[in-house]
């Protein structure tokens, strides 16, 4: 446990120190609290500077191969995962949660989000599934997952617009990225999953991604109370989706896994 404190300490201070210079590119933006492309560059190259630098230091390229890609996973759990956002918005809807205001036409810019939140979710997950399962610990217990998604969040608290909720959710995620990882034993299925998450709640269905505003085919009004839409922070500020979330992971949890799993 404490191995795994210290890490995201010192990756944290270290990562908002390589942040820096790629502050002031993304200046402008800032205040606009939304995913642009100097925004995206600003959290990604530092992100990226400090896993090649633990690659290097660790010698982790062998493993990481190794965990790219899956070896067993139960069928449930791509149809829970995959319709997981579809299910959260047709609940949303039916509460009379949210309203559709606007449409879009598809171009190009669609298609650069989706690589970009591509590469953001595999970076995510390198950093916080990848290395604490693989390099931080031998052993997988709910209270080092639970620490884990805790530094998982804590990540994304100065993402705008955040509620206690939102922070509850993201820690949430963490788990069910996590249990994800673990029982299927593949770093690439669960970026994939993690991606489609944020395009389709963010480029496809309105939603603000864990409070930032994204280009989207389809966008939406939050109505009150914001506690149980999300308001401005998005899905991932709603009780609708600490109760999916925490149904998923209890599902995910039971599942048999190939890996050792202390319960």
């Amino acid at each position: 446990m404490k191995k795994i404190i210290s890490f995201y300490i010192k990756a944290f201070l270290q990562i908002s120190f390589i942040s820096i210079p790629f502050i002031f590119l993304a200046f402008p933006d800032l205040n606009k609290n939304e995913f642009t492309y100097k925004i995206w560059i600003c959290s990604f190259f530092p992100q990226l500077v400090y896993i090649i630098y633990l690659f290097k230091k660790n010698n982790l390229y062998g493993s990481f191969k190794t965990a790219l890609f899956y070896k067993s996973f139960d069928f449930r759990a791509y149809v829970f995962s995959f319709f997981l956002p579809f299910t959260i918005y047709c609940s949303l809807i039916g509460l009379e949660l949210i309203r559709i205001s606007k449409e879009f036409h598809w171009d190009i810019d669609i298609l650069f989000f989706f690589i970009m939140i591509f590469f953001s979710a595999l970076l995510e997950e390198i950093l916080f599934r990848f290395i604490p399962y693989s390099f931080l610990s031998n052993e997988f217990t709910l209270k080092k997952i639970l620490l884990i998604s805790l530094f998982f969040s804590v990540f994304h608290l100065f993402n705008p617009n955040i509620t206690i909720i939102g922070a509850v959710n993201i820690i949430l995620a963490g788990v069910f990225f996590s249990l994800i990882y673990l029982k299927s034993n593949s770093l690439f299925l669960v970026t994939v999953i993690h991606a489609f998450w944020n395009f389709t709640i963010g480029c496809l269905l309105g939603s603000n991604i864990s409070g930032m505003k994204i280009k989207s085919i389809l966008k939406y009004n939050a109505q009150k109370p914001f506690i149980w839409s999300g308001g401005e922070f998005g899905f991932e500020g709603s009780i609708i989706t600490t109760i999916f979330f925490l149904g998923t992971s209890i599902f995910l949890y039971n599942l048999k896994t190939s890996r050792i799993f202390n319960y």
